[in-house]
C-alpha cells in the first residue's frame, strides 16, 4: 500500500543569495480531508444512482478512489528549476 505525501517542501532562490524556504505539514489535512469525505459519501451516492443509466454514475462512483491514487502517486515527485538568476525546487514527501 502507498501513502500519500507527508511533507511538501518549496525552496525559490533569487540572485544566489536570498534563499526562501517553505515546509508544509500535509498529515494535517489528512484528518480534515476524511471528515469531508465521509460527509460527502451518501450524496455522492445518490447522484451515482441516478445517473447510473446515462453512464456518468459509473465514472463518479470510482473517480474519488482514482483521484486518491493519482494523489498518492505524487510522493516523491521533485521539480527542480532554473531560470537565469532565479531557482526554484518542489517535493512532496
Amino acid at each position: 500500500m502507498i501513502f500519500p505525501p507527508s511533507v511538501l517542501r518549496i525552496r525559490r532562490t533569487v540572485d544566489g543569495r536570498r534563499r526562501r524556504n517553505l515546509w508544509l505539514p500535509l498529515f494535517l489535512l489528512w484528518p480534515v480531508a476524511a471528515v469531508l469525505w465521509l460527509a460527502l459519501v451518501p450524496l455522492i451516492l445518490i447522484v451515482a444512482l441516478l445517473t447510473w443509466r446515462r453512464g456518468t454514475g459509473r465514472a463518479l462512483l470510482f473517480g474519488g478512489p482514482k483521484l486518491f491514487r493519482l494523489f498518492c502517486a505524487l510522493r516523491g515527485l521533485r521539480i527542480d528549476t532554473e531560470k537565469d538568476n532565479e531557482q526554484f525546487f518542489m517535493a512532496l514527501w
